[in-house]
């Protein structure tokens, strides 16, 4: 014998028909748009609302804590300048030390090389065969002229003449590499004495990063001296995890606090195997005094609004629906679930863009209560029955 269900069974069964049948009924737009409540309604169920805050016109906004890099301050690669030997010797002197600013022709370091003193020697020989070529060149060229000799010997003059003036040009290059001007190079033809003081100068004006040589050191040719790296705008090495590199973008500027900002030149393809982080490569905009090599600093994306109107809203307030998203705004009859377009976090906020007026109060609490209403799973919690007959 089958009995009625009793009264609590009942209840049950028209609850589940209600969940089965209200999505149905709840997920069109006419039905969903507008969410009718009384002030006492919203407050037995808990909601709790945030203004939406408009961007300043025509102002970046810093994206704050969601995207914050740290990293190294590194001197750039084109920027570094390399004082080396041009010939091998003792070091007698060093007119530096390292992280010292240095002018362009500045003193580095005087060794005492013999072999300095041959390469004057040997373009003081090669520059008056160099002369004499050339006078004997010019001698020809007159007896040519006047038929005394033949072609091929006054073409023989030309090359010899032109052979060794290659050869005295290329010791003089020598000479220039190692320091001595034009002024000192003439001295030298003019009869000056060779000298075995060999001075290695500053390419360019810098700070002097490394001069790792002492007195009584030998130096080869060629042996690198200093490095000295240049005036101008330093890189900043960042690590980023993957959500910020889907953020971040070539280009993109990022604020260090009270020193300027940088700009992004480059994004690296890959991840560190260690920390999983990828390498972001920023550059400063103008040179300032503040950043400083090896220094550990920290910066933040700092990135103009968004095209048309867009407007700041706790992330606590954005409800996912299917593939959109929306936000509950009150209004005199309840709340309209309105659709958003979200943009960058700010911490725990987002900036959206939709048919939502600046200082709109979004829902940022209670947002369950107003999902069951948007679903048709009946009135929030706290509600009064419906007028009508019992």
């Amino acid at each position: 014998m089958m009995y009625p269900p009793s009264p609590a069974a009942l209840l049950r069964l028209l609850a589940l028909a209600s969940l089965l049948a209200g999505p149905a009924r709840a997920w069109s737009a006419e039905a969903v748009a507008q969410l009718p409540m009384n002030a006492k309604q919203i407050s037995r169920a808990g909601i709790a609302t945030a203004p939406a805050v408009a961007a300043q016109a025509g102002a970046a906004m810093s994206v704050g804590d969601a995207v914050v890099l740290s990293g190294t301050v590194v001197a750039p690669a084109d920027a570094v300048v390399l004082a080396a030997a041009a010939a091998g010797g003792v070091v007698q002197q060093v007119h530096s030390v390292s992280l010292q600013r240095v002018r362009t022709g500045s003193a580095l370091v005087t060794l005492f090389s013999p072999a300095w003193m041959e390469t004057q020697r040997e373009y003081v020989q090669l520059s008056t065969q160099s002369r004499l070529a050339a006078d004997k060149r010019q001698r020809d060229e007159n007896l040519f002229a006047e038929g005394v000799i033949s072609r091929a010997r006054v073409e023989e003059s030309r090359a010899a003449a032109q052979l060794a003036r290659l050869a005295a040009d290329q010791r003089a290059q020598m000479l220039r590499a190692g320091g001595l001007d034009a002024a000192a190079i003439q001295a030298l033809s003019a009869g000056a004495q060779p000298s075995p003081l060999l001075t290695v100068r500053a390419q360019s004006a810098g700070t002097l990063i490394e001069l790792p040589v002492t007195v009584g050191q030998q130096l080869d040719a060629g042996m690198a001296v200093a490095k000295i790296s240049r005036d101008g705008p330093l890189w900043v090495e960042l690590q980023a995890s993957a959500r910020q590199m889907s953020m971040l973008a070539v280009g993109d500027l990022l604020d260090v606090a009270q020193c300027g900002q940088l700009r992004i030149i480059a994004l690296s393809p890959q991840v560190n195997s260690a920390n999983q982080t990828a390498q972001v490569r920023a550059r400063q905009l103008e040179p300032q005094g503040c950043l400083k090599i090896n220094a550990f600093v920290e910066a933040r994306l700092v990135r103009p609004p968004a095209q048309g109107a867009s407007l700041l809203v706790p992330a606590a307030a954005l409800v996912r629906r299917g593939t959109a998203n929306y936000v509950f705004v009150r209004n005199a009859a309840g709340f309209q679930a309105v659709p958003v377009v979200s943009g960058a976090a700010a911490g725990d906020q987002l900036w959206v863009r939709g048919a939502i007026a600046p200082g709109a109060q979004v829902a940022v609490r209670g947002l369950v209560a107003l999902k069951g209403a948007w679903a048709g799973l009946g009135e929030p919690a706290g509600a009064p029955a419906p007028q009508g007959k019992p």
